[in-house]
């Protein structure tokens, strides 16, 4: 198949399979990461509650969301294949692409790149996410007849009519239907124009109160678009918190983790969004469980979390939940273990973030376990590779302090601290996770607003790291400034 790395191709029913990385041009493997990358920016999360609030104005396509996963299908030179923006793909004798090649691909005007959901149909009720895994397993054995694509956006290409893709999405949408018209197992996104609440209200209630699609998609003519799902409630485990400075005594984020299959704890985020009174009920439930932990975990604005012990769970509210980042590399977060009274870490694995995380109440009634605070309540709405996998404790070598500076300025508010520091991880080799050499920049000024802002830089070469600390330096320490360290 020509634009495929077949090297290392592996059976799919009587179609096949590649692993990451098999896209032949590295620049269209480029554009599937980047496009991806994009619609991510451009992406607003809303709740059913937020419908009579928050929805868009003027006129919108509306669209159900299907349940599967973001895959492109690229047509070239008389031929079809699917690829994900990681660049594995799927090619050859498919039931989807077979009905493709009669339908879109005698239609199509050059190279022609399609975005859209590939998904598994289910008997009684509408796809899942972890239908399409379940379908594409067993080689070939696998369940191929199950899968269909679902067409939402074209980025190059198109047909007769309009060879290249329109600036309007209604325009690009028109050029779908036309390329996949009598399609069954691919077609267009089913779309319709509406405005309005009350109609978005409708469209919510006939298809995603009845569970008949996973949420709704809304995109405005500027090219915002909306994810519409219901509000997602989870049990997690408190393993850490911060103080508000400026209030003692009230909690200014918790740290929360989730059970895997294992044992073993992750990391899933962080909720903040509380009343004030609750911060201070909280703390007076967290605080009195300090514990320790042989690593270190920060929060969004720099702060170091206090760890305790796994007693308290909570309930909190979240928009969405999301298992990959905007280019499809998966989000990482760590594993851990809470043996002899601390914490110890594994590694980061595979795992979420939650969007807009709301606290809704202290759960006294469960507790940390396997069943209250179990990680299958995320797998229920997102695929995340290796739940069921143990995470190794991997013994990494010592980081080696290269550069440290500290600086300080006095005035009327008090003393004001910028401090770099360079380091080598020594890491790198044996995870490529980590960087070769970090520059650390912190700047704390006691009369502003937020009196702590750190800024992080990766470099892969000592020379770089060098002259990303004195580009730091010559910008932000200058007159008045006296070095101390």
């Amino acid at each position: 198949m020509k634009g495929i790395d077949q090297s290392k191709a592996r059976p799919l029913g009587k179609g096949f399979q590649t692993g990451p990385g098999c896209v032949a041009d590295s620049d269209l493997q480029s554009r599937l990461r980047g496009f991806k990358r994009a619609v991510a920016k451009r992406y607003r999360a809303m709740n059913s509650e937020e419908i009579e609030t928050k929805s868009p104005y003027g006129p919108i396509w509306a669209q159900p969301k299907i349940d599967g996963e973001l895959w492109y299908l690229i047509i070239d030179d008389g031929d079809a294949f699917f690829a994900n923006p990681k660049g594995r793909c799927f090619y050859g004798e498919l039931p989807a692409l077979d009905e493709i090649r009669k339908t879109a691909v005698p239609r199509a005007r050059g190279l022609t790149l399609i975005a859209g959901e590939l998904f598994a149909i289910r008997k009684g009720g509408r796809p899942r996410h972890d239908d399409l895994a379940g379908a594409l397993g067993g080689e070939t054995a696998a369940q191929v007849a199950r899968v269909g694509f679902m067409a939402f956006d074209i980025l190059d290409g198109g047909d007769a009519t309009t060879p290249e893709p329109g600036g309007d999405y209604g325009e690009r949408l028109e050029t779908l239907r036309r390329l996949f018209a009598g399609g069954k197992r691919a077609q267009a996104i089913k779309t319709e124009q509406i405005e309005g609440a009350p109609a978005i209200r409708a469209m919510y209630d006939e298809l995603v109160a009845s569970d008949k699609a996973e949420g709704l998609v809304l995109r405005r003519p500027d090219g915002r678009i909306y994810k519409l799902k219901p509000i997602y409630t989870l049990d997690a485990v408190v393993v850490g918190y911060t103080e508000r400075l400026e209030e003692p005594g009230r909690i200014r984020s918790m740290a929360l983790a989730m059970m895997r299959e294992d044992g073993q704890l992750q990391l899933i985020g962080s909720c903040g969004n509380m009343g004030g009174e609750t911060r201070e009920q909280m703390f007076e439930a967290i605080s009195p469980h300090a514990t320790t932990a042989d690593f270190r975990h920060a929060s969004h604005d720099g702060a170091l979390y206090r760890f305790v012990k796994p007693e308290v769970v909570i309930e909190i509210k979240v928009t969405d939940i999301l298992g990959e980042e905007g280019d499809g590399d998966p989000i990482k977060r760590m594993v851990f273990e809470y043996r002899d009274g601390t914490y110890h870490a594994a590694r980061p694995m595979p795992g979420v973030s939650i969007l807009h995380p709301v606290f809704q109440r202290h759960r006294t009634d469960k507790t940390y376990d396997a069943v209250d605070v179990r990680i299958s309540q995320l797998t229920e709405r997102v695929a995340v590779d290796d739940l069921d996998k143990h995470a190794e404790e991997v013994d990494l070598p010592p980081s080696e302090i290269m550069r440290r500076e500290v600086y300080v300025k006095e005035s009327k508010k008090g003393t004001a601290v910028r401090k770099l520091v360079q380091w080598r991880t020594n890491k790198q080799d044996v995870d490529p996770d980590y960087p070769a050499f970090v520059v650390h920049y912190t700047d704390y000024s006691p009369g502003r607003k937020q009196p702590l802002q750190r800024t992080v830089r990766l470099a892969p070469t000592f020379d770089l790291a060098e002259q990303i600390a004195e580009e730091i330096l010559a910008d932000k320490v200058k007159r008045g400034w006296k070095q101390v360290s």
